[in-house]
């Protein structure tokens, strides 16, 4: 090892023992050493910077939006914040009418990532407990946080008329599939349980999520509580964890068409179900909300655009034909031309939230299959 190696893994060594001397929970700890260790091992030169040559070339685009000093590289803290929040757009101020509270442990746990985020308006609509929106956040199952959740709620929570919830979940690197999908579970147990402490109505509960939150979104709706997928994580195992929507946005449904060996570092499928091939068909099947469709599952709404480079559109298509063949009520949105979640703006968030009134509050009807060209021009 390089002697510029040797000097970064003993700032590791340093920057965990000073975090632990500072009370911070372990599992954060660990997490930012195995970053850093990611971080070191891409600094091909060892010169303490992450060069856009030095990046995967897919995800360099994202990566470099956290180059917060502008010198076209990132440091470890840079990489870090990169992580934690891909784009660096997450964190804007909330509405006036938002009142955000971090960082509530939902397992019983003190891992920062079994922790949730709720989100309530300041000046509710009338006296009746309202709807949640559950959100997951995306990050290929294994970077991101509950911060991403802000810019999707933050505008049905400021109408007055929603509450939402932001789950975290532990990442791959850390753990293996299916411990995220319990966490999840979990999380909307903690719903249920504090429903009356906080205003909740814990019968009108919808998951959304992107990517890989869309992923997760579809397999929360299409398992929808069943015990060999919900797990029993938490304090209060007896709460039900069905949802009564799902808005799966560019999520993949169907992970065992991935399980082919490629050369290199494992993909990020083959990093969340802990292995590749045959030796994880099992777990493939587990985790594909295409195959646990049936006649039960909740109204679903999809979005996802022709061109997304990360996950093929062809993913939400089978998923809503699949429901739509099992009697569920189902529509996609179709953005002809988008990529992977460069599209957001009013015109989706208006759609959102019809589907979000006629599914929960039972005013309007839900939008119909449509296809907007992108950009989206309304």
């Amino acid at each position: 090892m390089s002697h510029a190696r040797l000097l970064v893994f003993a700032t590791v060594l340093f920057l965990a023992a000073a975090a632990s001397a500072e009370d911070r929970p372990a599992s954060l700890v660990a997490e930012e050493a195995r970053q850093t260790a990611e971080w070191s091992a891409q600094d091909a030169n060892g010169d303490g910077q992450l060069a856009a040559a030095e990046m995967p070339a897919a995800a360099r685009p994202w990566m470099l939006l956290g180059d917060q000093d502008g010198d076209g590289a990132l440091d470890r803290g840079e990489y870090i914040a990169y992580l934690n929040q891909p784009g660096a757009r997450f964190d804007a101020p909330l509405p006036d009418n938002v009142a955000l509270t971090a960082d509530i442990a939902y397992a019983g746990t003190d891992h920062h990532r079994q922790q949730l985020d709720v989100f309530v308006p300041v000046q509710r609509i009338g006296d009746a407990p309202l709807p949640v929106i559950a959100y997951v956040h995306g990050g290929g199952w294994s970077l991101g946080s509950r911060l991403m959740a802000r810019p999707q709620v933050a505008p049905h929570v400021a109408s007055g008329h929603y509450a939402a919830v932001s789950i975290g979940y532990r990442l791959s690197g850390e753990v293996d599939y299916p411990a995220p999908f319990h966490d999840l579970n979990a999380g909307l147990r903690w719903i249920r349980a504090n429903a009356d402490e906080w205003g909740f109505d814990a019968d009108r509960v919808c998951v959304m999520g992107a990517s890989a939150g869309g992923h997760l979104v579809g397999l929360l709706g299409t398992t929808n509580g069943s015990p060999s997928h919900a797990g029993d994580l938490g304090p209060t195992p007896d709460e039900s964890s069905d949802v009564q929507c799902a808005i799966p946005i560019f999520g993949s449904s169907d992970l065992t068409r991935r399980l082919r060996e490629t050369p290199g570092v494992p993909t990020s499928r083959e990093r969340f179900l802990g292995g590749r091939g045959e030796a994880v068909a099992d777990l493939a099947r587990h985790a594909s909300p295409l195959l646990h469709v049936d006649a039960e599952d909740p109204p679903f709404y999809f979005i996802h655009g022709t061109a997304d480079p990360l996950v093929p559109y062809e993913e939400s298509v089978r998923l809503d034909r699949a429901l739509r063949e099992a009697g569920v009520p189902t529509a996609l949105l179709t953005i002809e031309g988008g990529g992977h979640g460069d599209f957001f703006g009013e015109p989706i968030t208006r759609r959102v939230r019809a589907f979000l009134d006629a599914t929960l509050r039972g005013i309007g009807e839900a939008p119909p299959s449509e296809t907007l060209a992108h950009p989206i021009a309304e």
